[in-house]
């Protein structure tokens, strides 16, 4: 599937004839960033199409681009059709279901349940963030980070890699807990929550052991090719991602563990 098929489908479901979009909000929507040359080339946003998947996106969507302003980092989109159909003819029809409106609404509540009665997607997309070797790599380090989002710790077990996926409301507190914890210290209050992991992983705290992290703005989950950005500061987003990500290292045939603190 082409990186940029969430955005073809995003259009394809509007109703609106004009979108005037921001540039974050469409890597929103294909879960990624966009290239260096969408944000500096009005080319980019050409409506050639061919081989160029990114145009194709909107282009077989039934939408064109009418207008850039790298400026403001806004796109004008305009459809051309809606749903097969001219513009004008369906501006017909919208008229005849003015005058009868229970019959719109019966009609307008089919097509809808028709959309709903599909199977639905979730896809997650992340970026890992490294931070290293637990042991090598100190608390005060600038790269961890200190709000929200999703741990994952890395040790050999035998000749095979385990891992653990961890959701917490601070990377950098659960990071400091498991290094005094590896040290045979005990942290303070507000570090309770995240002890007893080395217990709880299995891990050998006399092995090395690597930390990656999801932090906020990393995350994108896509709905039926709708996206967004993750909103790791809410819990029970969160914990979604951390549960999404834990099944991707069980598919990949690794041996994992997804705890709660």
């Amino acid at each position: 599937m082409s990186k940029y098929e969430p955005l073809r489908e995003h259009l394809a479901r509007m109703d609106d004839v004009v979108w005037a979009a921001k540039l974050d909000e469409v890597e929103e929507i294909i879960g990624s960033n966009l290239p260096r040359s969408a944000r500096e080339h009005r080319t980019w946003w050409a409506n050639s199409g061919g081989s160029l998947v990114h145009q194709n996106a909107w282009l077989d969507a039934g939408w064109r681009v009418e207008r850039t302003d790298l400026n403001r980092d806004v796109i004008i989109f305009r459809r051309l059709r809606i749903g097969g159909t001219s513009i004008a003819a369906q501006s017909q029809r919208a008229q005849k279901d003015v005058r009868n409106p229970q019959r719109a609404a019966e009609k307008r509540l089919t097509r809808e349940m028709a959309s709903l009665r599909q199977p639905a997607t979730v896809t997650l997309r992340t970026e890992w963030t490294t931070l290293g070797d637990v042991q090598k790599t100190p608390c005060s380090n600038s790269t961890i980070p200190r709000d929200a989002g999703v741990v994952r710790f890395a040790a050999m077990d035998g000749e095979e890699v385990r891992t653990v996926i961890v959701a917490t409301p601070s990377i950098q507190k659960l990071y400091r807990a498991l290094r005094l914890e590896m040290k045979g210290m005990s942290g303070s209050d507000e570090d309770l929550p995240a002890l007893k992991l080395i217990s709880k992983s299995g891990f050998d705290p006399r092995q090395p052991i690597e930390c990656d992290v999801v932090k906020s703005g990393n995350a994108w989950l896509l709905t039926d090719g709708r996206g967004r950005k993750a909103k790791m500061d809410d819990k029970t987003e969160c914990h979604l991602v951390a549960q999404l990500l834990y099944v991707q290292e069980l598919q990949s045939g690794r041996t994992s563990k997804l705890l709660q603190v």
